[in-house]
């Protein structure tokens, strides 16, 4: 068991050692300052009233995940993000200049806006999933993620250098893990990043602790993923 746990960290976790590798520009870190690693999930199920006390205003599920520049320069930034899937809601980003609203499944790109070069500075990514109005248990989204660095090219900013990858789940009543592609009933195995089984072969994800895990998801043909999960 230990030597299969460690192949499937080692997998998921491929892609971030790359990635760590070469000198970071930009990182997204979460609500208590941590920074959430490169190829990482994080699902928030948290609803909330836009306005306080007055739920006929509509309700939202915030993403409190900011940007970070650790450059030591002052940074131009762009932000690409592909929309995987969408029910019962619009998605709507205030970073890094400007609002805009990702109503549909589809590949978006952000106005570049500045970075201050100070490493204590967090800049919001100002993202909130706004439900429907006759909104259902089954609203959802899924959102990829990418901070880009921005060169001139003419008039205009374009992307540049990439840097961190994130996916972002927005779902009340689950854990909201990746859409893949499956065959038959889905079962999932759990474990901490410590490698201890959390679970095994269970059918559903609901109830989890906040943490990092890590999810190995599986049809009647076999393993479908394993990748690493964070519960906010």
């Amino acid at each position: 068991m230990k030597r299969l746990f460690t192949f499937i960290l080692a997998t998921v976790l491929g892609t971030t050692a790359l990635m760590a590798q070469n000198k970071q520009t930009f990182e997204f870190v979460d609500a208590k300052g941590k920074v959430i690693p490169n190829g990482s999930t994080v699902t928030f199920n948290k609803v909330e009233e836009f306005v306080p006390g007055v739920p006929e205003a509509g309700l939202i599920m915030p993403a409190d995940i900011s940007v970070r520049n650790i450059s030591g320069n002052a940074q131009k930034v762009i932000l690409v993000g592909t929309v995987k899937n969408m029910k019962e809601g619009v998605l709507q980003v205030c970073f890094p200049a400007g609002c805009k609203r990702w109503k549909k499944v589809g590949s978006y790109t952000s106005e570049a806006g500045d970075l201050s070069a100070k490493k204590t500075d967090l800049t919001s990514l100002e993202m909130e999933f706004s439900l429907a109005e006759q909104a259902t248990n089954q609203a959802n989204c899924t959102v990829q993620v990418q901070l880009y660095t921005a060169k001139k090219a003419g008039n205009d900013w374009v992307t540049d250098k990439p840097g961190p990858k994130i996916t972002i789940v927005f779902d009340k009543t689950a854990t909201g893990i990746n859409t893949v592609s499956t065959e038959g009933p889905v079962t999932y195995t759990v474990y901490t990043l410590q490698g201890k089984l959390v679970g095994k072969g269970i059918s559903s994800l609901q109830g989890l602790a906040t943490g990092t895990y890590i999810i190995q998801k599986k049809d009647n043909k076999g393993v479908v993923s394993a990748e690493k999960h964070i519960i906010q």
